[in-house]
């Protein structure tokens, strides 16, 4: 059954990516399925779609850019994600024009996996990196860093590693000229 509704919702992005878009009127697509719902303004937002597992997908919902931008013709940048798994509340976060998402697996025992957001920016290899937990329906952020993600020694997915007394963020920084990169230890 769950196969049943990735193909379909396969289909739905596909069919919606050849469509014309009507610029001259509001449009709002809601999606309401068991696994998601999704409010979009279509005149002024768009979808990414991130594959994070083999069944679990995140809807990324952004603002369209707008020509000539570089981070300054808008008061707030604003991302929400959505989850296809229902169990997930949808996550909000600021300074970003898209993300890269990973589950970083259970790490505090809980039976929910955290996850990894890398903000998406106009420009630069440059971004933070952010762990988040679920607390309380809520998604709370446990440990930020920074990331150079143009390099692919520690690509998002294998930025969390086991440590002797728990586990660790790899985090990137320049000392003297050179990459260098940090872990630095996740507490709950």
């Amino acid at each position: 059954m769950n196969k049943i509704w990735i193909y379909f919702l396969a289909f739905a992005v596909l069919a919606a990516c050849k469509g014309k878009v009507k610029t001259e009127e509001k449009t709002d697509v809601q999606i309401d399925s068991p696994k998601v719902k999704i409010d979009v303004d279509t005149t002024k937002q768009e979808i990414d779609t991130v594959l994070i597992a083999a069944t679990d997908t995140a809807f990324v919902v952004k603002d369209k850019l707008i020509k000539d931008d570089i981070g300054d013709k808008r008061k707030e940048y604003i991302i929400n994600v959505f989850f296809s798994n229902a169990k997930f509340p949808k996550l909000t976060y600021k300074n970003a024009i898209g993300a890269d998402l990973a589950w970083a697996g259970d790490l505090n025992g809980d039976g929910v996996q955290e996850l990894l957001l890398r903000p998406d920016w106009f420009s630069s290899c440059w971004a933070s990196i952010n762990l988040f937990s679920l607390k309380g329906n809520k998604w709370k952020l446990i440990k930020k860093g920074s990331m150079y993600f143009c390099s692919d020694e520690y690509p998002l997915p294998k930025r969390v590693v086991k440590t002797e007394t728990g586990f660790g963020l790899l985090t990137d920084s320049l000392a003297e000229d050179k990459f260098i990169t940090l872990k630095r230890e996740i507490k709950f």
